[in-house]
């Protein structure tokens, strides 16, 4: 007869013991705050030929403004190979989802660039469109030094390069 007792009680325990240990979701999740994240390529003349770039980044801030994240360019400049990985450090994201524009910020990791030394200061900006009103192909800009400026600055390269529409999102 202590069998069936037993039983009951030890499925109470356990059951007791399951939900003593789950925790809340609401507990569990943290705020997140804007991200951006995209990738392509593109191509202009300047006074030494043509330069190819080919680029990808990832970075999000979490609900205080802190950011991080990592962006690798590709560059192709008269047969010469380089990258620049930046360490992404600053984030900040001005519209609405799928019409917002990002600027960039962070520090040079790894570069066999001379124009991007390790440790440089860079920024870059990039520019969801895909719920632009009217058609508005997304934008990116090429990477600048720019010591002394972060993110928060909005400092804004003045070259920008059309992208595909799906090449950039950007979350507010």
């Amino acid at each position: 007869m202590k069998r069936r007792h037993t039983f009951p009680a030890l499925v109470f325990v356990i059951l007791a013991g399951i939900v003593a240990s789950t925790h809340s979701s609401s507990a569990v999740v943290t705020e997140q705050g804007p991200s951006a994240f995209g990738q392509g390529d593109f191509s202009f003349f300047s006074g030494l030929g043509t330069e190819h770039w080919g680029y990808s980044f990832d970075a999000t801030a979490n609900h205080r403004g802190q950011a991080r994240g990592r962006a690798t360019f590709n560059i192709l400049e008269n047969f010469v190979q380089t990258q620049v990985v930046v360490k992404i450090n600053c984030l900040e994201v001005v519209g609405s989802s799928g019409f917002a524009t990002a600027f960039l910020s962070g520090t040079v990791l790894h570069s066999d660039d001379p124009e991007f030394p390790k440790h440089a200061n860079v920024v870059f900006l990039a520019e969801d469109n895909s719920n632009s009103p009217t058609f508005h192909p997304d934008i990116i800009s090429r990477l600048f030094v720019f010591e002394g400026i972060d993110c928060h600055d909005r400092a804004v390269p003045l070259t920008f390069f059309q992208q595909s529409p799906d090449a950039i999102t950007i979350e507010p």
